[in-house]
């Protein structure tokens, strides 16, 4: 499920398929200060953290030296009520997930009773595939001067309908959502 402090951390960040964070490794990209202060108010603001510690490392100590830490990952999501309330947030990264989607969603009709299914992998060989699902009704007469619908009329109409989501495939997708995961420790 999407929330709120991931769609604001998403585009104060930039792109949401990488890892960021305030120091330069090999996997992270570093904040800039402008980033750095509107992330650190939002985290404020949603988690109810007094103050952010920037961490170069998942563990160390805290600013004191007194107290061995290590960070833990948490998913973002919305609360009402901040759970932080009083507490530093040290801070090693913010990752995002690539788009996830709802199981039963995946093949739930999009629009015009079509769907045309996100990249799903084989859990045995990792084989990429995709599916288009094409939902229509069978026979059903709605009217006596209505004309039969023939075999090639239903061929017809399926191929219309394949051919609507060939020519705009984006609009026929399911919306999914992008999760956001935060490194932190709470003191």
């Amino acid at each position: 499920m999407e929330s709120n402090l991931t769609n604001k951390l998403s585009s104060i960040c930039g792109s949401a398929d990488n890892t960021y964070g305030y120091f330069d490794s090999e996997f992270i990209i570093k904040l800039t200060e402008e980033q750095r202060i509107q992330v650190e108010a939002e985290l404020i603001k949603s988690l109810g953290f007094d103050k952010i510690v920037w961490m170069d490392l998942p563990a160390g100590l805290t600013e004191d030296g007194e107290k061995a830490i290590v960070m833990k990952t948490h998913k973002m999501s919305d609360v009402e009520e901040p759970p932080y309330k009083g507490k530093v947030g040290y801070v090693y990264t913010i990752m995002f997930t690539p788009k996830m989607y709802e199981p039963m969603e995946i093949y739930k009709p999009v629009k015009d009773g079509c769907v045309f299914a996100p990249t799903t992998y084989d859990p045995q060989t990792f084989e990429p595939k995709q599916s288009i699902t094409l939902t229509w009704s069978p026979d059903f007469p709605q009217d006596i001067d209505t004309p039969v619908r023939t075999y090639e009329d239903d061929k017809q109409m399926i191929r219309d309908m394949l051919q609507k989501v060939l020519d705009n495939p984006e609009e026929y997708r399911p919306k999914g959502h992008i999760g956001c995961l935060i490194r932190f420790a709470a003191i």
